[in-house]
């Protein structure tokens, strides 16, 4: 004020009131004229004073202008200053004033004055509360729209703010320091999420915690390695050895951190589950631990998990094997759950999962065959991890080749043949019957990974050598021969020859058929049979994708009807067995033919039902595919800015893989 003229005439104005506010701000005596002196007043009289000089300067202030007054964290005023509050906004009701508070619900204790003065100003309608909600997804985007981040960047960014603009705004800025020149193709974030929070967010979080007791504290940081959420009676078993009174301490620790709005709580009875108030919080407590106590409380999860699961291991087998590999477990107890874990994921259709899941297993299958010692009884355990290995290969291969790394699966299914081979020596199998239609079935997957690199010459330098694998072991019919026809069926198609191409299919058609009477059904907990396994046992979605194919041919020389007809049988075989995959790629197939018929409401019905399945099963190149027929949809109903949206995103997927021909058709 005394820098300010204007500010210092308007005072010397009104002696008085700059006399009554002196008593808030004692250096405001200094301004007062030599003629006046400071007022004595009994404490009663002086707060009632100085409230009417405060409401006398605010109309003051409001003469001349509207006025805007903005009260952050009240949570944090005292009982005078919510009486004042109150006082203010009672007296100025019909002023151009407004009076905006920003309150931290969570941290107001139950006797705090401003819940009582709040349910008043409610009841007079002098107040109208709004409830923050966390940023959408598109609100963050904009927000850190400034800083040039990769889109793989702003995704990690979104999924660890929360909503939270503070966060969104100092991760961002974390990143772009971190890497001034990160692009849309660096391969990972320039800020790890297990690299150290920018110190403005961890100070932030340890203010936050620093409210809850010791003990609570402890209990958050032990709770932070079960991830964002826990049971309670996983944390009750980590914590207490099972007596009542220790659990009673469990529970008044979860209710601190409950009422300090660090967790929340949802479920009832035995099933309540605990959530942290933020992602972020998660990652800084667990970095807090030691690598030691880290992985102790990691194996201790486990033990407790396995317990737990022991009847339902499918169930629970992911998240043990996350503490069993965070913990260091060993490789054997690994490999058990991981697979497990990869099964259900593959039975579930979500391949990418199943993906993860069976790496975690194979390189700990290669971690016991590294350290084996040359042994009779070693000898006999390395031909079973050598088996194992086999398996997991198999399964590892088809879920790569589902998402379309055609390179990486052809890597996968040729080290399977090498580990076959090796098994071959050591047990003696005679390369006759079913394990030379195995090692000709793997001949054909491998094939498929040219053909769809359009390597015509590979793919059938691949069919030629599982034909002699076939007559070397006098097999003249089956899957594996039904399967060699079926690819060579694809390649005569893509070199246009359609008759030759449709021969090849009926011939795959009439034997897949002969095996459908001696299907075998799979006993319910056994582990779920590769593609390659149920072609085997007799597949009936081997004929429904032979029908695909027939239909595919059809199209390809106009014969819309008939192409139709193929298609649809094959989806009442698909349906029937809950084939999620297949349907999905035979109702792109469908939803095509529709859109050249012009018939759109049917296209788009197939189409949204495709895309649905693919992108829950996560297979790229299908979804690039249903991409593209949405935006030729899309340009023909005169959509052209959202066709160019569609036909942009089935170009960036399409980009992901190494599919030439797939894509192309």
């Amino acid at each position: 004020i005394s820098n300010d003229p204007w500010q210092k005439q308007e005072l010397h104005k009104h002696p008085l009131l700059l006399a009554r506010l002196a008593a808030l701000l004692p250096e405001l005596y200094m301004l007062l004229p030599d003629d006046e002196s400071p007022i004595r007043q009994s404490s009663e009289q002086e707060q009632q004073s100085l409230w009417e000089a405060i409401l006398e300067l605010f109309k003051l202030s409001i003469e001349r202008t509207p006025l805007l007054v903005v009260l952050d964290d009240l949570q944090w005023a005292d009982s005078s200053s919510c009486e004042l509050l109150a006082y203010l906004v009672r007296r100025l009701s019909n002023f151009p004033i407004v009076f905006l508070g920003t309150c931290r619900e969570i941290e107001l204790v139950p006797k705090h004055p401003l819940r009582p003065l709040m349910a008043h100003m409610q009841r007079e309608h002098t107040i109208t509360t709004l409830q923050i909600q966390p940023l959408t997804d598109a609100a963050i985007n904009t927000l850190i729209a400034g800083i040039q981040l990769p889109e793989h960047v702003v995704q990690d960014i979104r999924e660890q703010a929360a909503g939270n603009p503070f966060f969104a705004e100092e991760l961002a800025y974390s990143y772009s320091v971190a890497s001034p020149s990160t692009n849309e193709h660096t391969a990972q974030p320039a800020r790890k999420k297990s690299s150290s929070l920018p110190h403005s967010i961890a100070a932030a979080l340890d203010q936050r915690m620093s409210k809850l007791s010791r003990d609570c504290q402890q209990l958050l940081g032990n709770a932070a390695i079960l991830g964002g959420s826990f049971e309670f009676s996983l944390i009750r078993s980590m914590e207490i050895n099972n007596s009542a009174s220790d659990e009673d301490t469990v529970l008044d620790l979860l209710d601190e951190a409950l009422q300090s709005g660090v967790l929340t709580e949802e479920g009832r009875g035995a099933r309540v589950n605990y959530h942290f108030w933020q992602p972020l919080l998660v990652s800084h407590l667990y970095d807090g631990l030691s690598a030691t106590r880290r992985a102790l409380l990691h194996r201790r999860a486990a033990d407790i998990l396995r317990q737990s699961y022991a009847n339902r291991e499918a169930e629970g087998a992911a998240t043990i094997t996350h503490h069993l590999v965070a913990g260091g477990a060993e490789p054997q107890q690994i490999v058990r759950y991981a697979t497990i874990a990869g099964d259900r994921a593959y039975a579930l259709s979500a391949y990418p999962e199943a993906e993860r899941y069976y790496r975690i297993a194979t390189e700990n299958v290669r971690s016991v065959l590294a350290v084996s010692q040359p042994t009779i009884a070693h000898d006999a355990i390395d031909q079973e991890n050598q088996a194992r290995m086999a398996h997991l290969l198999e399964q590892l291969g088809e879920c790569i080749r589902i998402q379309g790394n055609y390179e990486e699966a052809r890597r996968v299914y040729e080290q399977l043949l090498q580990e076959r081979s090796a098994l071959q020596v050591h047990v003696s199998f005679n390369e006759t019957g079913p394990e030379a239609q195995i090692d000709a079935l793997l001949l054909s997957e491998i094939g498929w990974t040219w053909y769809y690199a359009a390597d015509y010459e590979h793919t059938r330098q691949c069919c030629e050598r599982g034909e002699r694998v076939l007559r070397q072991a006098s097999v003249n019919g089956g899957p594996a021969w039904a399967r060699l026809y079926f690819l060579q069926s694809y390649m005569l198609w893509q070199e246009g020859k359609y008759d030759e191409a449709r021969h090849a299919a009926n011939e795959a058609l009439h034997l897949f058929e002969e095996m459908l009477p001696e299907q075998r059904h799979q006993h319910g907990n056994a582990a779920p049979l590769t593609r390659m396994r149920r072609t085997l046992e007799g597949d009936p979605v081997d004929v429904a994708r032979t029908h695909r194919l027939l239909g595919a041919l059809a199209n390809s020389v106009g014969q819309l009807t008939e192409a139709l007809m193929h298609f649809n049988t094959a989806l009442s075989i698909l349906e029937e067995h809950d084939h999620k995959r297949e349907v999905a790629h035979v109702s792109c197939n469908v939803g095509y033919v529709h859109l050249q018929k012009a018939e759109h409401e049917e296209a788009q019905l197939f189409l949204q039902r495709a895309l649905s399945m693919a992108e829950q099963i996560g297979d790229i190149p299908l979804t690039a595919v249903i991409y593209s027929n949405l935006g030729v949809l899309t340009e023909r109903r005169g959509d052209l800015s959202e066709a160019e949206n569609w036909l942009k995103r089935s170009l960036a997927l399409a980009e992901q893989t190494n599919d030439q021909v797939y894509l192309s058709t």
